[in-house]
């Protein structure tokens, strides 16, 4: 049951009430890489290097250095998607939010220094724009998220320590 409030006569809006209603799905991944953060934080943010770590991804495209709000092209095969960069802290956090065929999407890297090690963690956010997608997202997922996110770790980690 959707909770309208009414404030001076004014409903919400049906895009309030979709972000009210529809939860997030949500996969997140943890390890460490025993490696400095910052030596990470290099990796992930270089674009010429994601088809490296990234799972499917065959070329990025990016015109500007990486920063809050830059976009970025990249291809999966004959998919292209782009990507706007929506956290960029150096050397701790980096996200993006995917416009293209899986619109909505959003990455995040967050990293956390232990001496000689980081802690990573990753996170994938959906927000989905109907019940009917939520259900398809849910249970009839195509993708293994958490595959493809330990993946990720695993590309990163392989090229730290190579």
């Amino acid at each position: 049951m959707i909770n309208r409030v009414r404030v001076l006569g004014v409903v919400p809006t049906r895009d309030v009430v979709h972000y009210q209603c529809m939860r997030p799905v949500a996969h997140t991944v943890i390890d460490s890489i025993k490696v400095p953060m910052v030596q990470v934080f290099e990796l992930l943010s270089d674009p010429t290097r994601i088809p490296q770590w990234l799972p499917g991804c065959t070329g990025v495209r990016c015109d500007v250095p990486f920063r809050k709000g830059a976009r970025f092209t990249a291809h999966f095969g004959a998919r292209v998607t782009q990507f706007e960069i929506v956290d960029f802290a150096p050397p701790a956090t980096f996200g993006w939010v995917e416009h293209g065929g899986r619109t909505g999407w959003k990455t995040f890297f967050h990293l956390e220094g232990a001496g000689g090690s980081t802690a990573l963690t990753v996170r994938d956010l959906w927000i989905p724009q109907t019940f009917g997608a939520w259900l398809r997202g849910r249970f009839f997922e195509k993708r293994k998220v958490e595959r493809q996110l330990y993946g990720i770790v695993e590309n990163l980690r392989r090229l730290l320590t190579r």
